[in-house]
Order: C-alpha cells, then structure tokens, then sequence
C-alpha cells in the first residue's frame, strides 16, 4: 500500500508527491502550490525531547553546536536585527514568537515593550531567570494573548519548526495592532543555493524544519491567514565553504538576492 501523506496547509491540496526521503522522514511538494514539507503527520513527533536542554547546548546531532555559549555572536547579531525594525517601527510593543533563550529580547527591549513566547520548557526558563524577560511557556495560541495589541511581532527562523504555521500566523494577524508589522525570516527553498543542494541543502533538516518555504509559498500562505507581503530581502549563504561564508561574500550575495534565507515583511490586511 502507498503511503499518505497529509494535505498541503497553503492550498489544501491531498495529493502531494515524493521528492526524497531524509533522515527517516518523507519530503513531499504539493501538485498545487508547489508548497514543500514534511509528509508525516507531526503531532508524531515529541518537540519536548527535540528542543530539550541539549538542543540549545550542543548535545544534539544536527543543530546548534553551543547556542548558549554562542551568546555574545548572538547578541551581535540580535542587534543588527533590532536597527532593522527600528527602521520600520521606532517604539512601541514587540512580541517575539519562538525566542529561545531571550537574545534578541533582551537586545530589542532597549527601544521596545518586549514579551516572549517559546515552546521549550528550558530555554523559556532561562530567559525568564537569566534576563527577567516576560517570556510564556507554549505556543502562540495557548498565550492566549489580547487581540491587536502589537505593534511588532517577530519570528526568527520558527514558521519552518511549527507544526501549523498558518494557524500560528492568522494568530500573529489577530495580535498586530492597525498598521503593525509582522517581520519573519525561513529557509528559502526557491532561492539558487537550495535547488543546486538539492537533497544536500544545510536547512533541509526533519524533524526540526518541517516546511520549506520559497516566495511565492510563503505570500500565498500570508494571504490566506490576512496578511500582505510589504517586502521580502535575501538573507543567509550562497554557496558552500569558506569563502561563500565569509562576511563581505555573504553581503554582497545578501544585496543581489542570492542568499538562501528570506526575511518578510508582512502588514495585516484591512478588515
């Protein structure tokens, strides 16, 4: 008996096709976005154990390697991040959806109201015993959180973990106030790197990334949860090895559009 695979969250299509199987996992495309995910139902899988203690200390295969002790690159980077928004919204309330261990936060909070919400029990933990960040334990629907009350949300490489990224964006939707942004950045899978990887592609990588987003997906998947893609701007690498990771290389591939990573800019569509 063939497998089944479950239906496709942007178009609803019940027919998506085999492209490869990884690391015990079916990646699957949709005949009719082109959408690309994982095949099997993830309600399967235990996120507790997978984004557990080790996964944010380098006790697991495949992921960070010490994202803890990586806390000052990360801050860094969390900074640069924070100019960026600042360039859209000066002020006002910013939710950070999937913060981990509260870096970008405890950055973002020196212009913002910051809250946090984080799946994992550890790193939720240690944002709210390391920085004093107000941080809930859950996903973004079991907040529970007031509607229209952000005037920023972000998601920094979480919409490809999520189990039900529409769901968790039409929740965003709900909590962004009259002209707020919705900022996130994913794997982009049509970007010239991912197809030239092919099975081989460093973001290809069940069962933490489950969704592999190119543009066109990811806007089609905006729209249908009430947002309007504002703008989309080329992030990550392009190539493999030293040279392709170097800063100025990934710059100038980041100014041309090359890199492999997308950061898009949403705004909630009027009523």
């Amino acid at each position: 008996m063939s497998p089944v695979y479950r239906s496709c969250i942007v178009c609803g299509s019940a027919d998506p096709v085999l492209q490869q199987s990884k690391d015990g996992f079916s990646i699957v495309g949709c005949r009719g976005c082109g959408l690309v995910y994982v095949g099997e139902d993830p309600l399967t899988i235990d996120f507790d154990a997978i984004y557990g203690e080790a996964y944010y200390t380098g006790g697991s295969d495949a992921v960070f390697a010490d994202y803890l002790g990586q806390e000052r690159a990360r801050r860094a980077g969390a900074r640069r991040r924070v100019w960026g928004l600042r360039l859209q919204r000066a002020s006002g309330r910013l939710l950070d959806v999937g913060c981990a261990a509260g870096f970008f936060l405890v950055e973002a909070k020196r212009h913002y109201q910051v809250q946090g919400v984080e799946l994992s029990e550890f790193s939720s933990r240690f944002a709210r015993e390391r920085f004093g960040l107000d941080v809930f334990t859950g996903t973004l629907e079991q907040a529970g959180l007031p509607a229209a009350q952000f005037d920023l949300i972000t998601l920094w490489d979480v919409i490809e973990h999520v189990p039900d990224p529409d769901a968790v964006l039409a929740e965003a939707a709900r909590l962004l106030k009259p002209g707020g942004r919705l900022v996130l950045t994913t794997g982009d899978i049509g970007s010239a790197y991912a197809r030239r990887s092919g099975a081989q592609w460093h973001l290809l990588a069940p069962p933490w990334h489950l969704y592999y987003f190119s543009r066109e997906t990811m806007a089609r998947l905006g729209a249908k949860a009430g947002l309007q893609v504002l703008g989309i701007q080329a992030r990550g690498v392009a190539g493999d090895g030293r040279w392709w990771r170097s800063r100025p290389v990934i710059a100038l591939c980041n100014l041309f559009g090359r890199g492999d990573i997308m950061q898009v800019t949403f705004a909630r569509t009027p009523a």
